[in-house]
């Protein structure tokens, strides 16, 4: 399960933010998860619960938006989703298009608590 350490790595750059900004408490840690970023998002919730269980995260929560796969073709430039691989465009069935999203997992922002 790399779940844990990637909530492992999450917590380390939640923590120094909090620090660097003098917050002691957040109330939820968001993220941005690709489709394709190959986490089970309920694992990462579990792991996230047992890792700031007695830590001063203890309550926050994990909320995470799943970002689509998105391909950009070089031919037409046309952007589009897809639920998985692509190799074409659909608009011009040019071939290779080059995936710009979905593969991320970002901490988009953190909610303070008053």
């Amino acid at each position: 399960m790399h779940e844990m350490g990637l909530v492992q790595n999450i917590l380390e750059i939640v923590e120094q933010e909090m620090d660097k900004h003098g917050v002691a408490k957040i109330a939820a840690v968001h993220l941005s998860v690709g489709a394709m970023a190959c986490v089970v998002p309920g694992q990462m919730r579990s792991c996230f619960a047992i890792l700031t269980e007695n830590s001063r995260l203890a309550g926050a929560e994990l909320k995470m938006t799943i970002v689509p796969v998105t391909y950009r073709c070089a031919a037409c430039c046309k952007e589009f989703t897809s639920e998985g691989i692509s190799l074409e465009c659909p608009c011009c069935r040019a071939g290779a298009p080059e995936m710009i999203a979905g593969r991320e997992l970002q901490v988009e922002s953190l909610e303070i608590m008053d």
